[in-house]
């Protein structure tokens, strides 16, 4: 085997490292806003502990890493609209939270910054699934 082949291992080894603690430190921040959301602890220690065994199951780590990814890009996208004086509503349920996010996406600035989020955020995420599988 190859020295250098070796270092490029290590590199991406701790790289995936590094992508891992973003991905925890969501499923904490979730965690912890769901607990404080029904003012229980019981529900931030089950968020919390079920979204890490969600993160050994393969279909779900996944489908979790595409979710966290269109959560990063709305955020994203919601920047860029409050920077462009988009009026946004603050949705209150279900239905109205469709009115929010046709709102946030109307402007060309806003899809093309939540694009590059969610693909960052894709990638960020993939790498944390490779450290989870290795």
């Amino acid at each position: 085997m190859k020295l250098n082949s070796i270092y490029k291992g290590m590199i991406q080894a701790k790289f995936n490292e590094k992508a891992s603690n973003v991905i925890y430190g969501e499923i904490l921040i979730i965690a912890a806003h769901m607990g404080f959301y029904y003012n229980s602890w019981y529900i931030f220690a089950g968020m919390f502990i079920g979204l890490i065994i969600c993160m050994s199951i393969p279909v779900i780590k996944i489908l979790m890493s595409l979710v966290f990814s269109s959560i990063w890009a709305l955020i994203g996208a919601t920047i860029v609209s409050t920077f462009q004086g988009i009026d946004l509503s603050n949705p209150s349920n279900f239905l109205e939270f469709f009115d929010f996010f046709s709102s946030v996406f109307t402007t060309p600035a806003s899809q093309v910054i939540g694009g590059f989020i969610f693909f960052i955020g894709v990638s960020v995420h993939l790498d944390a699934i490779k450290w989870n599988r290795d």
